[in-house]
Order: C-alpha cells, then structure tokens, then sequence
C-alpha cells in the first residue's frame, strides 16, 4: 500500500496503485482522490443517478468512499467545493479511462498478464507509427507484426495515446486489445516504447486547473500559466506534483509493459516557457534526473525528443538513454538543392560523418514526412530520380554511428503526403515502392547484423577524394572493415580502388558492366579485402 506521507513529499512512484478508483468486491468499489485545499469532495455517476455523494476527508487531504453497486465502465465524475462554498466538477486525475471527449471519467480496474519481454537488443532500429491512423485489425493478426520483422525493426513507438493531455488515459481505443498487442510484439522480441507528455495539459474546466480550488498542479503566477502552445504547465517544483508524475511515468511502464518511454517536446521542460533564451528550469531539470534514474534502474530505455535542432550534452547530463537529433533535417534540406549546388554543404555531411553520435538517434520522424507538405520521398530534388536519391541518403544514414528511427511509409518511400486523418495499410502500392522497399530490407539488415560498427571501440575516417558532392570514409569495427562512398550529385564517378574491395550492398544495379562505376546519385558499402 502507497504511503500517504511519502506521496505528500514527492517521493512516491506508486500513487496510481492508490488514488482513482479500485475494485473492493464483486460489485464495490473505492474512490480516493487528493485535495488538500477542498472544502469538500463529492462524487456522482451512472451508480447513484448523478446525485452527490460526500467522500471523508482525512487531514492528510485525501477524500475517500467505498460505494456498492459499480459496474465496469460506469461513468463518473467528481464535484470539488472549495473554501468558498463553490463547486465545480472534475475529472478523476488517477482514472484510467475516460470517454472520448474527455467529458467523464470511467470505472476501470483490471490487471493484465503478460507472457512475454524481449530479449536484449542494443543495436535500435525504431518504427514511429500512429495509431490514429492504423486500422484497428493489427490488433488482431500478425500481419502487421510480420511486416516489422520483415523490415528489421527492433521497436516500436507508438504516438498519440499519452501526449494529448495530461492524464492517465483519453480512451482512443480498447486498452485491452493494445495489451494483447504489446505482449504478441514482445513474443516476437519487438520492443515497445510509448511517447508521452508531462509539461502540460489543456485547459478543459474539468482537467486538473485549480482541482481543488488552489494551483495545486500548477504554477501561481499567471505570466506562466499558460505555455506558448495554449496549455496549462504543470509546477514539477511542487511536491505533490512530484509524485503525481513519478506514478504517471511508472504507471505507464508497468501497466503496457513498457521497454522505454520517449519524451516529446523537451523544451517546454528545460527552458522556461520552452524558449532558450529564457533560461533552463532548475526543478524540470531535477526532476528529469529523478525520472531517468527511476527508468534507467528498471533497465528501461529513455528517449529525449527536441522539436528543433539541438546539439548539447545537457539532454545526456539529465540521463537519457538516447537523444534525437534532427542533424538529418540539415540532409533533407540538401536533398532539395539542385545538385550543383550541394557542393556547398559538402561541410555539413563531412560533419556528420566524423562526429560521435553513440548517444543519439539519427533518422526521420512524422514531420519529416508532415512539414511542408510533403513526404520523405516528395522532399527528394526533381521529379524522375527521386527514389535514387532517397536510397542514397537511408545508405547514408545507416552507416552513421547511431542509433536509428524511421517514420511510418517511409520505409517504403510512400510519395503521399502524410496527414493525422488518413488511414495506412502498410501495403506497396506500386513497383516503386516496391523496389524501394526491397532496399531498405536491406540496409535495415546490414544495420542490424553489424552491432559491432555502433558498439564499443569502432573507427570511423573521412577520405580525401576528388568530385562534387562525393563522400567517401572507412567504418571499422571490431570484425570488420567497410568502405562507404556517397554520391549526392548528378555525376558519374570512377573509382579504381573499388577493384579491392568486396561489393556489400549498393543503391543502384550491381549488374553494372564496370565495377569501379559510382553513378549519378548513386552510393554504395564496401568491404574492404
């Protein structure tokens, strides 16, 4: 049982196995909620015909009541009063469900076993998807779980079911189905990780603003209520708010089982207000350890996920696991040059070669395929040799020292433009994509077969040689050596040294007559005799 005074303090992880509500017999459950600053608390709901209830304070501030006659799914809500006699209704802040609009919250206690957990698996290769756009039959088969093996993905992460609002859970879909899910992936050593929110919350009349009448979760100055997005921040310096996230963060990791948690919008939780030039928030930055020390101590993974491009140890020095760095945004962008002008970045893909990116995730995520209007593939310059293109940058990207994340579609160079409404089928829908597809099973397979070029003691050089826009540099790992040549322009090289070396895997037809040929945006890996 929580500890109510260590929950008061801020030191608790196990808040949600207290508050809300629990089922005490067949047909009886108990609320608990916390609002010190209430004068009373009552509760109504589909069980007692929204007619109040008085729950008894304790002088810790948690209100409680055992009520008979519940039923699973029953909704219900809470009436605050506070000091003043006014009411008002909230949402169960620890309720697991709540119903579509987020209007009420629902009766839900049930614990689910798992039968499986992935093996160990350093070498990431991360699938970003959105169930929002996924129909819900991949709940239902292994269709969907046999195309990620297929394409060599280690895990999946999965948006939109905990970033919304600040909450235990916006019903989206039967969380029941997804953890059947959760567990046929792990069967099949595919690792879960969830993103989540924890800055802040929208500003619904029945969400956690002023719940019992005082900030409780909140800050107590108006000029940063509210954050820049239109949410209500959240005050990581209160305690009780402490402990409020710690739960949260480990509710979500026990109850899906989760193999990491990726935070989205780190910003709003290192700057005031988001913005760097406000200055860094001391009790997020504190906070953000407590909370990495906590995953890291159950062999978890944690994701940082900056919305701009950011490169500084702060995000490692909070704890960690990976950090995405968007230095592949900066790629894109010379991707839609005219190849005569890419010359003049040849600076910045030199930089990305020879930098230590050990600690980070490099690739693409939604909005590369949602900013601008366009996909991934749509980015590419010119309009017949896109697909060339795209092949040499995914060669590129992985056989950098990193980690790696892709966006749904993109492992198939998909030319739709991506939207939050449409609905995927994960299915080729012309030999383009088809051919493409076929590449990136690849790359995805020399990745995930040589964990010993991205672990440990590797060797990366640079090569000095002649041509625009033409790269070329050594990987050497522990059992092996690579040769990796990239060409971003629209000329043809010759390279006689490729004469020594054993083909791997190129991006263009191997089946050309002169071997020693490196064609118009062509690239290739070679392992060096």
């Amino acid at each position: 049982m929580m500890e109510t005074r260590k929950y008061l303090n801020g030191e608790s992880f196990d808040g949600y196995k207290f508050f809300g509500n629990h089922k005490k017999s067949e047909n009886s459950y108990i609320f608990r909620t916390l609002g010190p600053s209430a004068k009373n608390i009552y509760i109504v709901g589909d069980f007692n015909g929204w007619k109040e209830e008085k729950l008894r304070k304790y002088s810790t501030g948690v209100f409680s009541k055992t009520i008979k006659n519940v039923k699973e799914f029953d909704k219900y809500l809470y009436v605050i009063e506070d000091k003043n006699g006014r009411k008002s209704y909230k949402l169960d802040p620890f309720s697991k469900l709540s119903d579509e609009k987020c209007e009420n919250s629902i009766i839900f206690d049930k614990s689910f076993d798992y039968s499986y957990k992935i093996k160990e698996n350093r070498n990431l290769n991360i699938y970003e998807i959105n169930f929002r756009n996924i129909d819900k039959k991949i709940f239902t088969n292994d269709k969907f779980i046999d195309y990620i093996k297929e394409n060599n993905f280690t895990h999946l992460k999965i948006m939109e079911i905990f970033t919304d609002s600040f909450s235990y859970n916006k019903k989206l879909f039967d969380l029941e189905d997804l953890k059947v899910f959760i567990d046929r992936c792990h069967k099949n050593n595919i690792g879960i990780i969830m993103d989540v929110e924890i800055s802040s919350f929208y500003p619904n009349e029945k969400s956690l603003l002023r719940f019992d009448g005082s900030n409780m979760y909140t800050y107590d100055y108006d000029d940063i209520l509210y954050n820049y997005d239109g949410k209500i921040n959240i005050d990581p310096n209160k305690k009780i708010v402490k402990s409020f996230i710690l739960s949260f963060i480990n509710y979500l990791i026990v109850e899906f089982n989760l193999d990491g948690l990726s935070f989205i919008n780190l910003e709003n939780l290192i700057f005031w207000q988001g913005d760097k030039s406000r200055g860094v928030n001391q009790s997020w930055i504190e906070l953000i350890k407590i909370i990495n020390s906590h995953i890291k101590s159950l062999n978890k993974l944690s994701l940082g996920f900056y919305n701009s491009i950011w490169k500084d140890d702060i995000g490692l020095d909070l704890g960690f696991s990976y950090i995405y760095d968007k230095t592949m945004e900066k790629i894109i962008k010379i991707m839609q040059k005219y190849p005569y002008q890419r010359h003049d970045y040849s600076y910045v893909v030199k930089n990305l070669i020879e930098n230590d990116y050990r600690k980070f995730l490099l690739g693409f995520n939604y909005f590369d395929s949602l900013g601008e209007g366009a996909s991934l593939a749509m980015k590419m310059h010119s309009n017949d040799k896109k697909y060339d293109q795209l092949r040499t940058l995914f060669l590129l990207t992985y056989t950098l020292n990193s980690k790696k994340i892709l966006f749904m579609e993109d492992e198939r160079g998909s030319l739709e433009t991506y939207s939050f409404d449409k609905k995927i089928d994960f299915e080729v829908k012309n030999k383009n994509e088809k051919d493409f597809n076929k590449f990136y099973k690849k790359i995805s397979k020399f990745f995930k077969d040589n964990e010993d070029l991205y672990e440990g003691d590797f060797k990366t050089k640079v090569l000095d040689i002649e041509g625009y826009s033409l790269f070329a540099f050594k990987r050497k790992g522990k059992n092996s050596e690579y040769l990796i040549i990239i060409n971003l322009t629209d000329l043809e090289y010759k390279i006689g040294y490729l004469n020594k070396t054993k083909t791997v895997l190129t991006s263009f037809d191997e089946n050309l007559k002169n071997k020693s040929i490196i064609p118009a945006y062509g690239s290739g890996i070679f392992r060096i005799k």
